[in-house]
């Protein structure tokens, strides 16, 4: 009879589980083979999959930080991860916000090759280390959703390290003392009675983000800044601002010159 109980018990608790959107935590260290995409850097494949430089040289025998669009790399995370029950009506961007990661780092965790999720599907969902979190908590889900439009509206078509490095210009100007320290007060400001961003004259920056817009958004947020610290970037094939082309580059990615 009491084995009978306890079968009994035992399989209500799973029930429960399967039920339950959050499954529990799973700690340990995976050691998984990923293949260098176009735009990666060892400091992003670090970041996304909760690593560090050091520890990917280390495991991959490497002398320097260059690699190869294509190249396996050997990576071994020490982390907890919550698996988490996808509900009717989620998209990979609530998901992360929800447990303040990035689409980048649950679509890593999950082997998934597109932003596509089923209602039911069973995701791992990497926690959030305390320096991301730091990072992301002075700015609201509205200011990254701004931060994403803009992005949208001036890297449509750039690399995915072009996206990046355009969000990181808008939050340089948020640390410096020479612009607005808000992301609504960069991309909404009217300096000499001149809007700043072409997406605000225009209206496009009020068109939703993309999923990829977004990611490219946190992951400027959470310190990645492909622009080496510019404030403000032109295409010099359209660009008409004069002033603008006398200012120092700091690097050249796809169409755009960012610049100091």
């Amino acid at each position: 009879m009491k084995s009978k109980v306890l079968r009994i018990v035992v399989a209500l608790v799973f029930v429960f589980l399967l039920l339950g959107s959050s499954l529990g935590v799973v700690y340990g260290s995976e050691t998984v083979s990923y293949r260098v995409q176009w735009g990666d850097t060892l400091w992003k494949i670090a970041q996304n999959h909760n690593t560090t430089i050091s520890n990917l040289k280390a495991a991959n025998g490497l002398t320097s930080d260059y690699i190869l669009a294509g190249q396996a790399l050997r990576v071994t995370a020490s982390q907890s991860t919550s698996n988490y029950r996808v509900q009717w009506g989620d998209t990979l961007w609530e998901i992360a916000q929800r447990y303040n990661t990035s689409v980048a780092q649950l679509k890593v965790a999950n082997n998934l090759t597109s932003d596509q999720i089923l209602t039911g599907q069973i995701l791992r969902v990497p926690n959030s280390t305390a320096s991301v979190s730091t990072n992301n908590s002075r700015f609201s889900s509205s200011d990254i959703e701004l931060l994403a439009r803009l992005v949208g509206a001036e890297a449509r078509g750039e690399s995915y390290i072009g996206q990046v490095a355009v969000a990181a210009t808008v939050l340089n100007r948020v640390k410096s003392s020479s612009y607005p320290n808000t992301i609504s007060g960069v991309v909404y400001q009217v300096a000499n009675g001149f809007i700043q961003y072409c997406p605000v004259r225009d209206g496009s920056i009020n068109r939703p983000a993309s999923e990829t817009a977004r990611s490219a958004a946190r992951d400027a947020i959470n310190g990645w800044d492909p622009s080496n610290g510019a404030v403000s970037f032109y295409n010099p094939r359209t660009a008409t601002n004069a002033w603008i082309r006398t200012r120092p580059v700091t690097t050249v990615i796809g169409n755009h010159m960012f610049v100091r």
